[in-house]
């Protein structure tokens, strides 16, 4: 069992508690999606991320340096690059091909405006990072940055509001709105 003595972690201490946090994070994922509940593993990401966020300040030692900074800055842009090209050409594929199953729109949507997201974000975290000195026109990222994720809610409150959908009445599916996918396959209880 690991002990943590002193107020003072070691970076070996460290590693070894990120570790076992993740592999429990693991599992209880796995076992919630198994048993389809989804807000408890919420729930301990949340907790674990305090946790580490905690023992992190409790260590001492350096545990990077500015090289590896830098290197994770270069792999992060370059893995935003890759991660922005394989999924616009899944997208085109997927797209092109929703006569044969109309989920394939779907996800080719869901992918479009992941990556999109994904390339704002980045764009905006980028920019914030440049102009450390924003002191005049930080209130003006702010408003943009809220504003920003205003926008993206409602879209998604739209997209998910089961506007155009199937519903479950007395064991039958029925038509709500206008859906562009056929009823649903399992079982209506």
């Amino acid at each position: 069992m690991l002990t943590i003595s002193n107020k003072n972690m070691t970076r070996k201490q460290y590693q070894w508690v990120k570790i076992t946090l993740v592999v429990i994070l693991a599992a209880v994922f796995s076992q919630s999606i198994i048993y389809g509940n989804y807000l408890i593993p919420i729930a301990v990401l949340i907790i674990i991320t305090l946790v580490l966020l905690y023992l992190r300040r409790q260590l001492k030692e350096v545990i990077a340096d500015e090289r590896d900074y830098q290197t994770a800055g270069k792999a992060a842009g370059l893995s935003i690059q890759i991660y922005a090209w394989v999924t616009v050409i899944a997208m085109l594929i997927l797209y092109s091909q929703k006569d044969l199953n109309p989920a394939y729109e779907i996800i080719a949507m869901v992918l479009a405006y992941s990556t999109c997201f994904l390339m704002l974000l980045y764009a905006f975290i980028f920019r914030y990072y440049n102009k450390i000195s924003l002191s005049d026109k930080k209130s003006i990222y702010i408003f943009v940055g809220v504003l920003f994720f205003i926008i993206l809610t409602i879209f998604g409150l739209r997209l998910f509001s089961g506007e155009d959908d199937w519903l479950c009445k007395d064991g039958q599916w029925i038509k709500h709105g206008k859906p562009s996918f056929p009823a649903p396959t399992k079982e209506c209880k």
